[in-house]
């Protein structure tokens, strides 16, 4: 049997991934989930947890950026601006594996000196984002994951049926001549995508609230470093910052988008996990949640093949997961 080379295989991995996008999403779903299912079953459970799950993401990003080119999409990745987004994604995925990584070698000395660089490099670039490319509320992850069928059948239904094919080496979808406009109706323009973060009017307080939700770990990473990881007063300046920058988008909420609005109730559905977050959790939070998880796993038939687990690594999923900086 003769051997693909490097160059075939991910030829024919990319014609899979175009031509099979909902089968490429279950795949990519059972890997993200199986991340939580290793978590206490092995050595170094948590460290191979999240390589599994941040190796399982940056597939699904690679993927995503595959089918956006076959449409092509392709252009968008070679400015700055996107160029910036998809690192501080890539960041976003996989900045808590590296955290645990270098824990497990230099120790929670050399946890901090790398928490705190990848804040710097992320507050930086998005700062660059909101200062020059004048974009906010910036998303979590900037860029998002592709709802793949919707974005299928748009192009799809845009093209027309039998206006397309699609070259069988690369996978890339191309527009028949027959299946472009009119010649009066061409405008031979690259093809314009959509910016649903440009804001309709310039807005001084949009832009301090971004602003102070962008420095906020930093801001957040000073204040434990003073008062300590657990103590009250880092806890509450987070929290102000967030309820600050929060009342500076209410005020002007009827100039946002939708989409940009989705993504201030998000944040504002963040503020739930600060009942996650030592000291609160430590002092009150977690014999709250334990005992509804503990009567839930008592009264509801098979709860308790749920609530067991999570009530055994809650403890150790809030001393991983839950800091205030990297939501």
């Amino acid at each position: 049997m003769e051997k693909l080379s490097l160059k075939e295989f991910f030829a024919a991995y990319k014609r899979w991934v175009i031509s099979n996008p909902n089968l490429v999403t279950d795949v990519e779903t059972v890997a993200t989930w199986s991340s939580y299912f290793v978590a206490g079953k092995i050595n170094k459970s948590p460290i191979v947890s999240e390589l599994v799950y941040s190796m399982s993401k940056l597939l699904s990003l690679f993927n995503d950026k595959l089918i956006r080119e076959a449409y092509g999409s392709e252009v968008q990745f070679y400015s700055l601006r996107e160029q910036i987004k998809l690192w501080l994604t890539v960041i976003h995925y996989s900045e808590v594996f590296v955290e645990l990584v270098v824990k497990n070698r230099w120790g929670n000395k050399g946890k901090w000196t790398i928490a705190t660089l990848l804040q710097l490099f992320k507050c930086s670039s998005a700062l660059i984002l909101l200062l020059r490319f004048k974009e906010l509320p910036i998303q979590h992850p900037p860029v998002a994951a592709l709802q793949r069928k919707k974005f299928t059948e748009e192009k799809t239904s845009e093209e027309g049926e039998g206006s397309f094919f699609t070259l069988k080496r690369s996978g890339r979808v191309i527009r028949r001549v027959d299946g472009a406009p009119p010649v009066a109706f061409r405008d031979w323009q690259p093809v314009k995508l959509k910016d649903d973060n440009s804001l309709p009017v310039n807005v001084k307080d949009l832009v301090y609230a971004e602003s102070l939700h962008i420095l906020k770990p930093l801001i957040h990473l000073a204040a434990m470093r003073v008062f300590g990881t657990k103590a009250w007063r880092q806890w509450l300046v987070s929290l102000g910052i967030d309820l600050a920058s929060l009342k500076l988008y209410n005020r002007h909420m009827k100039d946002l988008t939708a989409e940009q609005r989705l993504e201030i109730s998000r944040r504002k559905l963040g503020l739930v996990l600060y009942l996650l977050r030592s000291p609160m959790y430590n002092g009150y939070s977690k014999n709250v949640i334990e005992s509804v998880l503990t009567s839930a796993s008592n009264r509801v038939p098979l709860m308790a093949f749920v609530c067991g687990p999570v009530i055994q690594y809650l403890s150790h999923w809030q001393d991983i997961y839950f800091y205030m900086w990297a939501s």
